[in-house]
């Protein structure tokens, strides 16, 4: 197996007097979802600003298991992102890899019924489990090198659709946890094996590149303490190109729906985000751009 070196870190273009910036954008009922992503994006300055026409994209949504939002990426949302790529010029291929416990992949993207609306979009599936694999060598504290998909090694960009919620072992989950979706089953074990090292070494996967674009579908979500339960509703989607920054932003809202869960510590404590801003993966320290919830009706419209 060929073992490659970190890309260079992705310069964040979506910043404003030196912060990054996270659009949050209401999303209500009867919505349509391009229209929310792109009320995000133009909050952050355009999606032309990551994403030019003609550049290779590989879209990472979470397909860890055949149940629905938020465990998974919703199917309307996935469209709506690879809809607003394409408009763009983007050549969009979409990859991912299922867990252990629901695999194999084939089996969880069947159930989802996703197939036909990448073949409806003209859109590449890379299944990471039959995909060339390399080890990526990286200088982390719980890390010296794991094994990734070549595919998504060498894409040219790299947008991740991440859901939120919390989580057992990681405490929540949005977009830095989307790493554990890249790296094979062996090392899904090592990830695993000390519940208390989880967070720190789901941020160490981001050490070898960082994503472009970062969009969260929050509409729906979980807040007990194993990820799973009651749903709430936060109904919000956001849009970022800095991982910590917008899961320090998710932690935010998770909080605002009170439950007996692991978020009753302060976030910059938190393994994730504490890890990945050591190593300069994102800062906790940004701007939040918010738009309005559209909630006028069409006899309002008539004045």
């Amino acid at each position: 197996m060929q073992t490659v070196q970190p890309h260079p870190r992705t310069l964040n273009v979506f910043v404003r007097d030196g912060k990054p910036l996270v659009a949050r954008v209401p999303h209500l009922n009867g919505d349509y979802l391009p229209t929310s992503i792109r009320t995000a994006l133009g909050l952050l300055g355009g999606l032309e600003k990551a994403i030019r026409p003609g550049d290779q994209v590989l879209l990472k949504p979470n397909f860890n298991c055949s149940y629905t939002l938020p465990l998974s990426t919703d199917l309307g949302f996935l469209r709506a992102a690879i809809e607003v790529l394409q408009d763009a010029g983007a050549q969009v291929t979409v990859g991912e890899m299922s867990g252990k416990t629901d695999g194999p992949t084939d089996t969880v993207v069947n159930n989802l019924c996703v197939l036909p609306m990448f073949e409806r979009y003209g859109v590449p599936f890379v299944n990471f489990e039959t995909d060339e694999w390399v080890r990526l060598a990286v200088d982390g504290e719980h890390w010296r090198s794991f094994r990734v998909p070549r595919s998504l090694y060498e894409a040219d960009k790299r947008v991740y659709l991440a859901n939120m919620r919390c989580h057992s072992s990681a405490r929540f989950s949005a977009a830095i946890k989307l790493g554990v979706g890249w790296i094979d089953l062996e090392d899904r074990k090592y990830l695993h094996e000390d519940r208390s090292l989880v967070e720190a070494k789901v941020a160490e996967l981001h050490l070898g590149w960082q994503p472009n674009l970062i969009l969260v579908d929050g509409r729906r979500s979980t807040v007990s303490a194993y990820g799973r339960g009651e749903y709430v509703y936060p109904n919000v989607i956001m849009a970022s190109g800095d991982m910590v920054a917008l899961d320090t932003e998710v932690v935010k809202i998770l909080r605002q729906f009170p439950e007996e869960n692991r978020l009753d510590v302060p976030t910059e404590e938190m393994g994730q985000i504490k890890v990945a801003q050591a190593h300069g993966l994102g800062t906790m320290d940004y701007t939040l751009l918010q738009a309005p919830a559209r909630t006028r009706t069409e006899e309002d419209a008539r004045y």
